[in-house]
C-alpha cells in the first residue's frame, strides 16, 4: 500500500515538473495559440464543393467566425479554381503503368477589408504518388482492374485535398493579428 502512494506521488511530481517547463505530448496543442480571431467572408470562384465544404468547415474548428456577407468581415477568403491532374510518373519493365502522381492544385487569396493589395495570393499545390502495380494486383485481371485504380485514385484525391485544406489553415494562422501593424 505504501509503496503505491509513494508512487502515485512521484508520477504526480513528476507531472507537475513536466507541465511547468512548458513540456507537452505530441498531438496536444494550445488552441489559443492555433486559432483564428477573425471574422471571414468565404468565397468560392471555380473551387472544387468538397474542397470548399471541408475549408469552411477546418476555418470553423479553428474558431474562425464566417460571415454572410463581406462588410462583416476582417478577411476575405478567395478559393479561386481548383485543378486536379494525374500523370503517369513510372513505367514498368512490360509497358504498363506502374505509379501515377496526382497532383491538385488550388488558388488561394487573402485580402484584408478595405486593402486593395492581397495579404496571401498564392497556389496551394499537393501531390502524392501512387504505386499503381498493387491496385492491380489486388484488382486481378480484365474489367477489375480499372476499378481497383479508379477507387485508390478516390482515396488519394481525399487524402491530397484534406492536405490542401490543411495548408490553407496554416497559412492564415501565419498572419499576423489584424489589430497590429
Amino acid at each position: 500500500m505504501m509503496l503505491s502512494r509513494r508512487h502515485w506521488l512521484l508520477s504526480a511530481l513528476s507531472l507537475v515538473t513536466l507541465s511547468g517547463c512548458g513540456y507537452q505530448l505530441r498531438g496536444v496543442s494550445n488552441t489559443s495559440e492555433r486559432a483564428l480571431a477573425h471574422r471571414i467572408y468565404l468565397v468560392s470562384d471555380g473551387a472544387d464543393g468538397e474542397l470548399v465544404a471541408q475549408t469552411r468547415r477546418a476555418l470553423q474548428s479553428f474558431g474562425a467566425e464566417l460571415v454572410a456577407e463581406r462588410k462583416q468581415a476582417d478577411l476575405i477568403v478567395t478559393l479561386g479554381a481548383t485543378t486536379q491532374q494525374s500523370v503517369i510518373s513510372a513505367i514498368g519493365s512490360f509497358g504498363e503503368i506502374s505509379a501515377r502522381l496526382f497532383v491538385m492544385t488550388q488558388a488561394l487569396r487573402v485580402t484584408k477589408v478595405g486593402v486593395e493589395d492581397p495579404l496571401i495570393d498564392t497556389l496551394v499545390r499537393r501531390s502524392r504518388e501512387v504505386d499503381q502495380s498493387l491496385a492491380t494486383q489486388i484488382g486481378g485481371l480484365g474489367a477489375e482492374r480499372p476499378l481497383a485504380i479508379t477507387r485508390e485514385s478516390v482515396e488519394v484525391v481525399q487524402d491530397i485535398r484534406a492536405r490542401v485544406v490543411d495548408s490553407i489553415v496554416r497559412l492564415l494562422q501565419g498572419l499576423v493579428p489584424l489589430g497590429s501593424s
